[in-house]
């Protein structure tokens, strides 16, 4: 399993109207809902939403890697063509899966 680096969530979006940034209206991007730490400050809400997401969006990544390699493993063990195939389409995703986690966490 991947080691967690960053702050674990959850990341809470809020929009703001000046009050902490002066002059800027935006998004905040919070490390939990009592607003104590800013992360980050976007001026996009699909931005901001997307940051926010972003640790459910890695746990649910490692989890989906995992659980395709242990696809990949079982279709190899039946040895069919059909299941090899499957077991190929497998390996793609959770290598491209593996390399996006990596992007995240190194």
């Amino acid at each position: 399993m991947t080691e967690q680096k960053h702050t674990p969530g959850p990341w809470i979006a809020r929009k703001t109207a000046g009050q902490g940034w002066p002059g800027q209206r935006g998004w905040a991007i919070d490390f939990n809902e009592d607003q104590e730490q800013v992360v980050d400050f976007v001026y996009e809400a699909a931005d901001a939403k997307l940051i926010a997401a972003s640790p459910d969006l890695l746990a649910d990544l490692i989890v989906a890697a995992g659980t395709l390699r242990r696809y990949e493993a079982l279709h190899r063990v039946k040895g069919t063509a059909e299941s090899l195939e499957k077991a190929e389409v497998n390996a793609g995703l959770a290598t491209r899966f593996e390399a996006t986690i990596a992007k995240a966490t190194q």
